[in-house]
């Protein structure tokens, strides 16, 4: 080989890991990482196969990227890297996959405050060799650009949090029906938790029945308006123990009230369920279900509904207070249906407010 030869080669070599740090240095996602990232390393090594396996503050908890490995392994993978991970090696280790031949080095992505992924690769007979040092660079740039994107990732979801408690507070302030108002916190529930279909069941006078009384899905024109006893199902055990709860798996629990799906065709995966507790007294409950995608609901999702549920459950109560002053003293005793020329109106209420500008 010529001089010219070499210095081409090595030019080359340099030009991928360059390749390998602007990519890194650039992504904006964990997600965007792995697809930019893993293929430059591969060129640069002549890797056969790669894998990302990423534990630094994902919505659904650790995920797996692979490149150049045959979906039948990923899951065995996903085993194998949890296993890792959860004591992770100082140095690199080995890794047999199942159905495959092949052997992958896996590298701990590890810095002072633990163990943030693992990089797993296989070269072929001719892979290029790298100096440990340049090597180790190249991991300690990926360990901290998955801590970067993980911090990021959480901050997004902790404002998106917020922004959903600014609206339904915001919301609350103003002069609209509790059905509006439930109407898009349901939707905000949604989006914060990637739910499908979201519902407020509301206990009745003598707390015995729970009614649905807003759903937002495609189970909305079905169940709008359905009952079942307050004893039962999922929302029933909720609500009587006060505690909020995720279930995986809902067909599989004891609890599950199936006649709702059986009559409406509905079929229920998993769930958040939270109760409605306005103080002491309880309102009734707040439910998200099927996470899209056929993922489970997150603790962090959990925590973002319980953050809002007390405001939910206030606002109703106090509606249905409203309502009944309404109807025990404005229309009973002082014999009006409207605030319209009211002598002693309830200009504190925002629900009042309403009510007398929409009777002038």
């Amino acid at each position: 080989m010529s001089i010219d030869q070499l210095q081409a080669g090595s030019m080359n070599w340099m030009m991928g890991l360059l390749d390998i740090v602007e990519k890194a240095l650039t992504s904006e996602s964990i997600e965007q990482l792995s697809e930019k990232v893993l293929p430059s390393i591969a060129s640069a090594l002549n890797a056969e196969s790669m894998f990302l396996y990423c534990t630094a503050s994902l919505p659904g908890g650790p995920i797996l990227f692979p490149y150049g490995i045959p979906p039948e392994s990923v899951s065995r993978m996903e085993e194998q890297c949890e296993l890792i991970s959860a004591r992770p090696p100082e140095g690199p280790a080995g890794l047999d996959v199942e159905n495959s031949v092949d052997k992958f080095t896996v590298y701990p992505l590890r810095d002072k405050t633990g163990c943030a992924g693992l990089l797993g690769l296989t070269q072929s007979h001719n892979g290029r060799a790298v100096l440990p040092a340049v090597w180790e660079k190249i991991l300690i740039l990926l360990t901290c650009r998955l801590r970067q994107l993980g911090e990021w990732n959480k901050t997004l979801r902790q404002l998106e949090y917020l922004n959903t408690y600014l609206t339904v507070s915001s919301m609350l302030s103003q002069s609209v029906g509790l059905h509006e108002m439930l109407e898009t916190t349901l939707y905000c529930c949604m989006d914060i938790s990637s739910g499908t279909e979201a519902s407020v069941l509301l206990l009745d006078d003598e707390k015995k029945n729970f009614h649905f009384y807003q759903i937002e899905g495609l189970s909305k024109q079905v169940l709008m308006g359905a009952a079942f006893p307050a004893d039962k199902g999922i929302a029933g055990s909720v609500l009587q123990n006060r505690q909020s709860e995720i279930v995986h798996n809902v067909q599989n629990d004891p609890r599950f009230h199936g006649k709702i799906d059986s009559e409406s065709g509905f079929v229920t995966r998993n769930m958040i369920v939270v109760p409605l507790l306005a103080g002491e007294e309880a309102v009734g409950v707040l439910n998200v279900l099927n996470k899209a995608d056929g993922q489970d609901f997150t603790e962090e999702e959990h925590c973002g509904l319980l953050a809002i549920a007390e405001e939910i459950a206030f606002a109703i109560r106090n509606a249905k207070l409203f309502e009944y002053v309404v109807d025990s003293y404005c229309k009973q005793r002082q014999g009006q249906s409207s605030c319209k020329g009211c002598r002693r109106p309830l200009g504190s209420w925002t629900p009042c407010v309403k009510y007398r500008e929409a009777a002038i």
